[in-house]
């Protein structure tokens, strides 16, 4: 008889010390929150539902946290990032880092039925958003566009069109995020 084991595992599950020590001993890695076994893929898919854990339903992963879902950083932030449609209207809850937006068609993507910012939109976010824009912030954008297939030229017209505060300084960033180049092969 086999038995189904949880994908990931939580202090409901074992003992934090204890999770802690099978990490150490190879046979766990950390996931947000969770761990999963070393034989689980680390996929936007698992990282979406590490994500699902603690988030109250109608909040939408973005920023930092829809960026490590998307798995463009090794961790999440140490308090989630997440926003809230302002169709949907309602209180923002303690612990997140959270604020309303006004979302698009197309701005937000379901995985592991958690809603996220689809890339070009997390790309956006980060431009307009981040105190500081250092290279390895431009890496990150850079990679947000590539899995969205997007251009930087594509993200200056997005930030053109916003009406968000920040705009102005998001296009003068663009210029780091043109310069930067995703590491791969040289042609």
């Amino acid at each position: 008889m086999t038995t189904a084991s949880p994908l990931l595992l939580d202090r409901s599950v074992l003992p934090l010390a204890e999770l802690f020590a099978l990490v150490l001993d190879g046979q766990l890695f950390r996931v947000g929150d969770s761990f999963a076994t070393t034989d689980t893929p680390d996929t936007p898919a698992l990282r979406a539902l590490a994500f699902s854990a603690l988030r109250p339903g109608r909040l939408i992963a973005d920023r930092g946290t829809a960026a490590w879902i998307h798995g463009t950083r090794a961790r999440p932030p140490v308090q989630a990032q997440v926003c809230i449609d302002r169709r949907s209207r309602g209180r923002v809850p303690v612990g997140f880092d959270a604020h309303q937006h006004a979302l698009d068609r197309g701005d937000t993507e379901v995985i592991s039925g958690v809603s996220v910012t689809a890339p070009l939109r997390t790309a956006s976010d980060l431009v307009l958003t981040l105190s500081r824009f250092e290279p390895p912030d431009a890496l990150e954008v850079r990679h947000l566009l590539a899995l969205a297939r997007a251009s930087p030229a594509e993200l200056g017209e997005r930030l053109r069109r916003s009406r968000r505060r920040g705009s102005a300084r998001g296009l003068h960033r663009l210029a780091v995020v043109e310069e930067t180049r995703l590491p791969g092969p040289v042609a």
